[in-house]
């Protein structure tokens, strides 16, 4: 087993006790590499700081949605860190009217310049999006796609919806992050999606600490809890486990650029 957890966030709190801990465990039962994920100016740098830490982490930048309202006070931060070594990504970024913590107007300004920003460091974007599909994939149609001179868009992280939304984004060009979301027995609809994404298309990750898969439902996720993700994504689709496990690593070097040594 060599998997890659494309999306985790070891230093949140959740983790500030063992996060060492964690990642050895995860090190020692298949995890090959992370790519651990910034939400702000703060989780950005110290997120910069652990993939200098350790060979196989790397790491995305970005202001989340959530904290929209704060963006331009940090943008020529986040400007800067996106040029850092080990960062492979912009994200999380997006949409999320599910919560609207920050304003809606506010979500769209800091959104569509971290598109900017992704077009003019060459790097994918990791995208958020709760109850706003039809938005963000207008913006990106019209603001982002047509920049890219053919580079790969990036990933719809921790997709959530069905069949109709995923084949856009797919047509986008995108590719789908899936997570234990899949394994919990009633998103009927989300099953539904991830039984038509081709295997070419999909990365897995955990979003730890949070979505542990469904038999752990309530506790702390760990990167080492991929494994669940290829694993019911075999079910669903009628594939051996170590062809998920194998296409979907080759998947996040792809849109990543990891490299195939660590």
């Amino acid at each position: 087993m060599a998997l890659i957890d494309t999306h985790t966030h070891l230093n949140f709190p959740e983790f500030r006790q063992d996060m060492e801990t964690v990642i050895e465990r995860a090190f020692t039962q298949g995890v090959v590499m992370l790519v651990n994920v910034g939400t702000d100016l703060t989780t950005s740098q110290e997120s910069v700081n652990l993939a200098h830490r350790y060979r196989e982490i790397y790491t995305t930048v970005g202001v989340h949605p959530h904290y929209a309202d704060n963006f331009s006070s940090v943008a020529e931060q986040i400007r800067n860190l996106a040029r850092s070594q080990k960062v492979v990504a912009i994200g999380e970024i997006g949409l999320d009217y599910f919560r609207s913590i920050s304003s809606h107007d506010n979500q769209l300004v800091a959104f569509r310049a971290q598109l900017n920003l992704a077009v003019q460091v060459e790097k994918p974007v990791v995208l958020h999006c709760r109850d706003a599909y039809t938005e963000v994939l207008s913006v990106l149609e019209q603001e982002y796609l047509p920049r890219l001179n053919g580079r790969l868009p990036g990933v719809i992280h921790s997709f959530a919806a069905g069949p109709t939304y995923v084949q856009k984004f797919l047509k986008l060009g995108f590719y789908i992050g899936l997570n234990n979301l899949i394994t919990y027995p009633k998103n009927d609809s989300l099953q539904e999606a991830v039984k038509i994404i081709p295997l070419e298309r999909i990365i897995i990750e955990t979003d730890c600490p949070y979505l542990p898969p469904w038999q752990l439902k309530g506790q702390r996720s760990e990167p080492v809890h991929v494994a669940e993700v290829a694993k019911q994504i075999a079910e669903l689709k009628g594939l051996p486990i170590k062809q998920v496990e194998d296409t979907t690593t080759m998947n996040a070097r792809h849109i990543f650029h990891l490299p195939v040594d660590a």
